[in-house]
């Protein structure tokens, strides 16, 4: 569902997520589908700058992938499963 560059957000926690590999899969965080960041939140999203070596998620049925601006306690999935923590180490 989402698409790259689009910024998605939970109403519940507020995390807040950057698709990174568009896929089919739909973004849930806290049991409830993760919102589209629009209008003067996407303003906002767009003058603050997003951490540098974010946490990356992937999804193992779609291939969705989405880095995390801003983490918090939430529980992300992704085609009624949980996403997968992307170990981004090297070597």
């Amino acid at each position: 569902m989402g698409q790259r560059g689009q910024i998605y957000f939970c109403e519940i926690c507020r995390q807040k997520v950057e698709v990174t590999v568009d896929a089919f899969g739909v973004l849930v965080c806290c049991g409830q589908e993760m919102k589209l960041v629009e209008g003067m939140m996407e303003t906002w999203t767009s003058v603050h700058p997003k951490p540098v070596g974010g946490t990356t998620y992937i999804c193992n049925k779609c291939g969705q992938q989405i880095s995390v601006v801003e983490e918090t306690s939430g529980i992300l999935e992704c085609c009624g499963q949980r996403m997968e923590r992307k170990d981004t180490s090297t070597g």
